[in-house]
């Protein structure tokens, strides 16, 4: 082990006549993490702050955040920037992004990064003075990846439990614990906001919540050519995340092979009557305001898009917290906002410019630009009727609920079962009429089968959700008197017919497929 440096910073208090507490700073210290350092800035063995940092404390008077400033590698002081903690006793949260006025702490759906290391790594504290010694909340992956002449620019890890989203803290001084409280997800991205070259080998650092992480973890690098390497825990094996800990996972040459169209499904799928046919994106389109990727080839603006990790996988109800100033993921949009997604106003005449989603670099799907498009209801319309009934069903993967589609070649994977729309069972009014676990999911992915969860919708700031309520998918199509078409479905009714339309204001899934001929 190598021994890490903690530092203190300077004290000052003052205090207004009537003893009314105004401006506090703190004495801080830092935990080391593991045998290197891994707060903000990687710098040989030394743990240190750097300028602008930001802790948010929380006391009597309430809240405040304190910024590091003539940081040395010894001493810095924080200074009140905004707000008041007051007196003690005190809880304090770095970074204070990561600080919930309900005393929780958030990990980020993105952790943006330069050049892959570790930043934002949260750590927390209590105390009944002004001296701050914080700890560690989370264990890092160190990967260390061998691939010469390969440019990366997102890490996704995926779980068996929530990484992102907001923990409760529990500490009593000793080493902090975290308990998933809600809000999260089980994927979490590393986003880099320069692409990083690989020339023999080089490290990339993700926080995560201390954790067992059985068979089924996955990693998935995305390069900036829209190549993607996926690797996966085995059955027998494990990654054990432990709080302050880094695990190094070295990735060799050998071992990493990128495979071309990442976010791509497998099954074909014609939509019209030239026999042009289409592939599905991996997942509905999803979108932060955190991350960049300038440098990227084909950007046109901050924030991050991405498919969803599974075809599953959808937000919900935190939909509604839509803003430019949101941190998490949002999918459900209005119609044509790919040049602005937080667009929520119910103005509709700011939705009339019509531009595709899929005109973005997609992170988890870079192919090349413009390779990605919303359907037109002309061809959902055809697409339908080319499959008719037996090529589409209702049903429930693992409990959610959402329309099946099968490609135009398909083979019932062994093990499997498949009832299509428009027999007798398919009208009871419920999801029930596939249903599939994860596992058999995932033979009916690898076939082709192509899932679209049943995700409400949003007006302005509010969601809409309930078993009765449309599965809502934009088409590419503008009708008249200021309506959009779009793809409509419940678990006892279908439209085909192109007649389903909505104001553009609304908030719908989108689902971004890519010509194959």
């Amino acid at each position: 082990m190598v021994a890490i440096s903690s530092l203190m910073a300077l004290l000052t208090i003052s205090c207004q006549k009537d003893k009314t507490e105004t401006t506090t700073t703190f004495t801080a210290t830092l935990e080391g993490c593991s045998d290197e350092n891994g707060k903000t800035t990687m710098a040989g063995t030394t743990m240190y702050w750097v300028s602008g940092d930001q802790i948010k404390a929380f006391g009597t008077m309430g809240s405040g955040v304190y910024a590091a400033s003539n940081v040395t590698t010894g001493r810095t002081s924080f200074n009140l920037v905004s707000g008041n903690a007051g007196g003690g006793p005190f809880h304090a949260v770095y970074p204070a992004s990561a600080a919930n006025d309900d005393g929780t702490v958030e990990l980020p759906v993105v952790q943006v990064t330069e050049d892959g290391s570790l930043t934002g790594f949260p750590m927390y504290t209590e105390s009944n003075s002004t001296n701050l010694d914080f700890k560690n909340l989370c264990g890092v992956l160190k990967l260390q990846l061998q691939k010469s002449g390969v440019s990366v620019t997102a890490i996704e890890v995926t779980g068996d439990i929530e990484v992102t989203g907001d923990f409760t803290v529990n500490y009593n001084g000793g080493d902090p614990t975290l308990s998933y409280s809600g809000h999260g997800t089980k994927t979490v991205m590393m986003t880099c906001s320069t692409p990083q070259s690989i020339a023999s080998q080089k490290d990339f650092y993700i926080y995560l919540p201390p954790h067992v992480y059985d068979a089924g973890m996955r990693i998935r690098i995305y390069s900036s050519d829209g190549r993607v390497c996926t690797k996966t825990v085995t059955a027998g094996h494990s990654v054990s995340v432990q709080r302050g800990v880094i695990v190094p996972i070295s990735l060799g040459e050998n071992s990493l092979s990128f495979a071309p169209n990442a976010g791509t499904l497998p099954g074909y799928f014609t939509i019209d009557e030239q026999g042009h046919r289409v592939r599905f994106s991996q997942g509905n389109l999803q979108y932060t305001i955190l991350g960049t990727h300038a440098g990227v080839s084909g950007s046109n603006m901050p924030g991050t898009w991405r498919f969803a990790p599974e075809q599953y996988e959808h937000i919900g109800e935190e939909n509604a917290n839509i803003s430019d100033t949101y941190p998490k993921w949002i999918d459900l949009f209005g119609w044509g906002t790919g040049a602005n997604p937080t667009l929520h106003s119910s103005d509709e005449t700011e939705y009339f410019n019509f531009v595709d989603w899929g005109t973005n670099v997609i992170s988890n799907g870079i192919v090349q630009d413009g390779e990605w498009r919303t359907l037109s209801i002309t061809e959902w319309i055809f697409f339908f009727s080319y499959r008719r009934q037996n090529k589409y069903g209702t049903g429930n993967i693992n409990g959610v609920a959402g329309l099946i589609l099968l490609p135009d070649d398909w083979t019932l994977p062994d093990g499997c079962t498949f009832n299509a729309y428009g027999s007798s069972a398919s009208l009871e009014g419920d999801w029930t009429h596939n249903s599939y676990t994860l596992e058999q999911w995932a033979r009916m992915e690898a076939a082709g089968a192509v899932f679209l969860p049943h995700t409400g919708k949003r007006y302005n700031i509010y969601y809409g959700y309930s078993p009765d309520d449309f599965g809502n998918y934009w088409s590419s199509t503008l009708q008249p008197n200021n309506f959009a078409s779009f793809l409509a479905f419940t678990s006892a009714a279908f439209d085909i017919s192109g007649s389903s339309r909505g104001r553009c204001y609304l908030g719908k899934s989108v689902r971004l497929v890519q010509d194959v001929d």
